[in-house]
């Protein structure tokens, strides 16, 4: 495969169960329409092959020929005739490869290409002509949105077609998935969170997951030692309107995280009953979310249970004026139920938006959330997950666009029908 395409994977917000997750309970996050999109190129020199990254200014090429793989293919295990996923990052690998990184002085271009030599290496070789990787993101970075796992998700779905260890995506955007497993979906998953190691060191693989697989995961982290977390997939969720609102105030996760364990530790006898009802909540959720005929009905359920889980969540602590003042505007316009996502404390709020509300009133809800500094995004929940786009007028023109709008406007799913998935 040596055409131009564009792969593409979900940003993911938690929608349920933050900080009780900690504790053993289960959480749930779901897919966003905001998406990272990345063109797949020939390079001009069939030997060179390079990483640009517009969003973070990054611009960086390699010489395949500078690769070590004599060095390095000790190392690389197969199994099936294919890569064998390695359950954690291979030290003499990263070893190899620690020359042709020795000149980045930004955290952020070290780890993106570290990311995308390593998973080159494993999944590449170098008999594949040089191809150049463009990576465009319509989703705020470090939000905690999942910027670097749909760049990790894109990256590996990438890779694995150009090596062949893949087949091409054959489904539309419309279709059902029926299957539980799907093979090909699970290699880039595996691979995905190999890359979203690079990135962070320990990741929980759920970021990667809703990337890879879209519509919303349930998980559970294993209180026992060395057992793997409890992971469901709700592939089919279907997208549901969303306002996303990031307050832009920074936050410590492991702060609050930390916050929420003292209080655990002092008031042991009324925090439980509060991570108890959040389990409740989760629970409820994942049952809705199932439903096949999934509508109005269990929208309006899902937009109850933000509202009482924000509000548990604001007696741990973990709210924030900022966060507050976004639900303060969304009630008053009565636009939908706003809870805080991720360890709050500053961060991003989600708005599960009204059946029936006119888009002049968001509009305004949305020009009193920039007045007080906010950035606002219409998005969705749920949907589709990594997709692949092939012979498509607008891939020629990818480069061409600046802005994150652009991108989303011309690209979007719900623009272009032609996306395939698996």
């Amino acid at each position: 495969m040596t055409d131009s395409f564009i792969v593409s994977a979900p940003g993911k917000v938690i929608i349920f169960g933050e900080h009780a997750a900690v504790y053993g309970k289960p959480a749930i996050a779901s897919a966003l329409s905001l998406r990272c999109f990345l063109l797949v190129e020939p390079s001009k020199d069939s030997k060179i092959i390079r990483l640009r990254f517009p969003d973070i200014d990054l611009d960086h090429s390699w010489s395949i020929e500078d690769i070590p793989w004599d060095n390095i293919k000790p190392y690389i295990r197969y199994n099936n005739d294919k890569p064998q996923v390695p359950s954690e990052l291979i030290p003499e690998i990263v070893d190899k490869l620690s020359f042709l990184l020795e000149n980045f002085d930004n955290k952020m271009h070290y780890y993106a290409c570290f990311c995308f030599l390593y998973l080159y290496c494993n999944l590449s070789n170098q008999d594949i002509k040089g191809m150049e990787f463009t990576v465009k993101s319509t989703l705020p970075i470090g939000a905690g949105l999942g910027s670097s796992a749909c760049t990790s998700v894109c990256l590996s779905t990438a890779l694995s077609l150009l090596g062949n260890w893949i087949d091409k995506p054959t489904l539309s955007q419309h279709d059902k998935v029926l299957k539980k497993d799907i093979p090909d979906l699970e290699f880039i998953d595996q691979w995905s969170l190999i890359g979203e190691k690079c990135f962070h060191g320990n990741p929980s693989g759920i970021d990667n997951a809703v990337a890879t697989h879209g519509g919303a995961v349930m998980f559970q982290r294993n209180q026992t030692p060395d057992l793997p977390s409890i992971r469901t997939n709700m592939r089919n969720f279907p997208p549901i309107k969303l306002l996303l609102t990031n307050t832009k105030v920074p936050k410590s996760t492991a702060d609050l995280v930390g916050g929420v364990g003292k209080l655990n530790k002092e008031f042991n006898q009324i925090t439980s009953p509060i991570f108890d009802s959040i389990e409740n909540i989760s629970k409820v959720a994942y049952s809705v979310m199932l439903n096949p005929n999934f509508g109005n009905e269990e929208t309006e359920v899902l937009r109850k249970l933000f509202n009482i889980n924000h509000g548990l969540l604001v007696a741990l602590g973990v709210s924030h004026p900022s966060l507050e003042k976004v639900k303060i505007i969304g009630d008053e316009f009565k636009i939908g139920a706003t809870k805080l996502t991720g360890a709050g404390g500053g961060g991003c709020a989600i708005t599960l938006v009204n059946e029936g509300v006119e888009e002049e009133t968001i509009q305004k809800a949305i020009k009193q959330f920039e007045a007080e500094g906010y950035e606002c995004f219409e998005t969705s929940l749920g949907g589709k997950g990594v997709g692949v786009l092939y012979n498509h007028p607008e891939i020629s023109k990818f480069n061409l666009y600046k802005e994150r709008s652009e991108v989303e406007k011309v690209l979007s799913l719900e623009f272009i029908d032609e996306w395939k998935f698996w």
